[in-house]
């Protein structure tokens, strides 16, 4: 099982074999199933009407709620975390760390953000977050960066914690 996502009313989750389902958010009952017919590896995101999930082959599949495939974009990797969708935009993040922000009703692709990685880094499944126009996103190495939604251009970025170590392994 993967991360969930929640809607007023419905709460989605997906299964590794390719099943989504939505939930009622009051009694817990299963309300629809969706059959991706892939392999999924990044959860599941939703506005409530567009329903989003990651592959390990690197694609982002979009469906409407009754399963019918509306787009799907290919990224340069697999995508571990669930897909996020606001003001028309989908952001997801990629398993080499790249951010892209893709267009939530063609699936092409709006922005990209990448940033140099230490040379040694543990795989993550973490996300983004996105707030009030605004995604943000930690990175190996203790950064916090904030990107804006509409056009992925850099609003700020902070150092969260420092690597200490005398060797690669030990700055992890």
């Amino acid at each position: 099982s993967m991360p969930i996502s929640s809607r007023v009313g419905s709460t989605y989750a997906a299964g590794a074999a390719g099943q989504i389902l939505s939930f009622d958010a009051a009694s817990g009952k299963i309300v629809g199933r969706i059959d991706s017919k892939v392999a999924l590896s990044g959860g599941v995101g939703t506005n409530g009407s567009v329903i989003l999930a990651g592959t390990a082959k690197g694609e982002v599949l979009a469906q409407d709620k009754s399963g019918k495939p509306l787009w799907k974009a290919q990224l340069s990797s697999e995508v571990l975390s669930a897909p996020q969708i606001d003001q028309g935009v989908v952001v997801v993040r990629s398993g080499d760390g790249r951010i892209f922000g893709l267009d939530a009703a063609t699936g092409a692709r709006k922005w990209l953000y990448q940033r140099a990685l230490p040379t040694l880094t543990v795989r993550s499944h973490a996300g983004v977050l996105v707030y009030r126009g605004g995604v943000f996103v930690g990175f190996a190495g203790g950064r916090l960066v904030a990107l804006a939604l509409e056009n992925g251009n850099v609003g700020w970025e902070a150092t969260v914690a420092l690597p200490k170590g005398a060797t690669e392994l030990e700055r992890v």
